[in-house]
């Protein structure tokens, strides 16, 4: 069952836009001048506010920064490869740190936030401070997985289109990846579908199309690069990606692993424990 957050914190945080050629980029910002900074990135048909649970102790100790990724939230761009795919989501997010002069820095990414945090990491080594990923993959390597991921992704995007946004999302939380979210009940369920609205159809729809698994690159074979202290949580409920996460271990070098007893949205089902692991490896790496 869901525990308790101990503090919903959405009182410290600034709503923010980065804009350039392309759009805009909507993120959170805590705004408190902290001697370190940690940048969350959330998962499909999240948003920012994903976050907004975050303890006292995280809130007090370090600045945090939750952007809305392409295709969700309040962040609206030109809908294409040039803008969803891996390398411009990555570039994005370094052209918005560099503005913000946000140089080093810790980084947590869930499920598709951790696909690109992956990215982002193996592409800007000497920026990070510490990884943290949430129920996610180094990609799919093996080509026909590839395809049937893809395949599996343009009929979810036909669903998309074809529903209205709350009934799309309550298809979306009753897969049996999201049992433990499906548990706590129907007002549960009500909160949640509110907090993932408004919902961009079509951004959902590019977002499958140029970051599906299916799309990105599979970074397995560069994983050795990442020396930087790293976190892999998973839930253990969750058969598929509680493997994937020992597999994440086996392969990055400075590594722990905290599996908690919960299904694919640890952050969601168990935060009080979520956050507890968090605070635990930052402070025995960092303090």
């Amino acid at each position: 069952m869901r525990d308790k957050a101990s503090v919903f914190t959405h009182n410290y945080f600034q709503q923010c836009y980065y804009k350039n050629n392309l759009g805009q980029l909507s993120y959170l910002d805590s705004y408190q001048q902290k001697k370190e900074t940690i940048i969350f990135l959330h998962g499909f048909t999240n948003n920012s506010h994903s976050f907004l649970g975050l303890p006292e102790t995280i809130i007090n100790q370090y600045r945090c920064l939750i952007p809305d990724l392409p295709g969700h939230g309040k962040t609206h761009l030109l809908q294409g490869a040039n803008t969803f795919n891996t390398d411009a989501q990555v570039a994005l997010l370094k052209e918005w740190l560099c503005s913000l002069k946000v140089n080093k820095f810790h980084l947590l990414g869930y499920s598709m936030g951790g696909r690109l945090a992956l990215q982002f990491a193996l592409k800007n080594l000497a920026q990070i401070q510490s990884l943290i990923l949430v129920s996610t993959t180094a990609g799919i390597q093996d080509e026909i997985f590839r395809l049937e991921r893809r395949q599996a992704d343009d009929k979810l995007a036909t669903k998309i289109l074809s529903s209205e946004p709350i009934d799309f999302l309550k298809f979306w939380l009753s897969q049996p990846l999201f049992q433990g979210i499906s548990e706590q009940g129907e007002d549960f369920i009500a909160e949640e579908i509110k907090k993932r609205l408004p919902l961009q159809k079509s951004g959902l729809v590019c977002s499958l199309k140029y970051f599906s698994s299916g799309i990105m690159p599979s970074v397995w074979d560069q994983l050795a690069k990442l020396k930087m202290p790293c976190l892999i949580i998973a839930g253990s409920r969750d058969t598929k990606y509680s493997k994937i996460a020992w597999e994440l271990v086996n392969s990055i070098p400075n590594t722990k692993i905290n599996l908690l007893q919960t299904t694919h949205t640890p952050l969601i089902e168990s935060p009080l424990l979520f956050w507890k692991s968090v605070i635990k490896f930052l402070q025995e790496e960092f303090e």
